[in-house]
């Protein structure tokens, strides 16, 4: 596995090099127009999960890379994990710098004094920390659901096909549920479960509650990451290339 994941780790260096640039920049006029930092290391996160899932994937048809990869010293069982831990590794990445981007704005606005909201938003505040790794581990969870759901796919089909059919597996897991539940009346007296949810955002607001908020999320994300890595070796192993 190890050789595995270094190799995915240099295939995907030159353009996560890029994508840090780009997400850098992106996440700094999110929050900025948004208002809040928070948003920046919630954006890098989501955004390194899905990119890097979406992005090696496309290497793998890449001048028929694939198919020699499996000439290799390489189990299917080794590519497979080599992979996830290759997707884990930048999303943790994307995480870090959007922590690291967050407070190099927030410390340059401090110091220039900017007056009006901008300043006020950015002003260093003692739940800051708390708040930014609450949203930071949300977002972790959204990009590694993503990841889980689309990597299988990728492996099952390759790249190639599964891009095409991606759209509608997307529409059929998100958007028609939830079309259904509010066309059918279900939802018109409220929906269940909201009282729970009310109750665990009060909890959020307590230093205790925002840890174990965090930990409960990051354990979510990495139990959909290692239900679908079980998914794809299977698929992968039955795969045909």
């Amino acid at each position: 596995m190890k050789s595995a994941y270094l190799i995915e780790m240099t295939i995907f260096r030159d353009y996560a090099r890029q994508l840090i640039a780009l997400g850098i920049l992106v996440s700094a006029c999110i929050g900025l127009g948004m208002q809040t930092p928070l948003a920046m290391p919630a954006t890098l996160t989501c955004m390194f999960f899905m990119m890097s899932a979406m992005g090696l994937a496309a290497y793998d048809q890449l001048n028929h890379w694939e198919l020699f990869r499996l000439t290799l010293p390489l189990s299917r069982k080794d590519i497979v994990l080599g992979r996830y831990a290759a997707i884990v590794t930048f999303g943790l990445i994307g995480m870090v710098v959007g922590v690291v981007v967050a407070l190099v704005i927030m410390t340059v606005v401090a110091t220039i004094g900017l007056p009006g909201e901008v300043g006020e938003a950015f002003a260093w505040e003692a739940d800051m920390p708390g708040v930014m790794s609450v949203v930071t581990c949300f977002t972790l969870l959204i990009g590694a659901v993503v990841s889980s759901v689309v990597t299988p796919i990728y492996f099952r089909l390759g790249q190639t096909r599964a891009t095409q059919i991606l759209p509608t597996i997307i529409v059929l897991l998100f958007v028609i549920p939830v079309v259904i539940l509010g066309n059918s009346g279900m939802l018109d007296g409220g929906i269940p479960g909201m009282e729970l949810l009310s109750g665990a955002l009060e909890a959020l607001d307590t230093p205790m509650g925002m840890v174990v908020g965090c930990v409960i999320l990051v354990a979510l994300s990495a139990v959909a990451l290692c239900i679908s890595a079980a998914i794809s070796l299977k698929l992968y192993e039955k795969r045909e290339l």
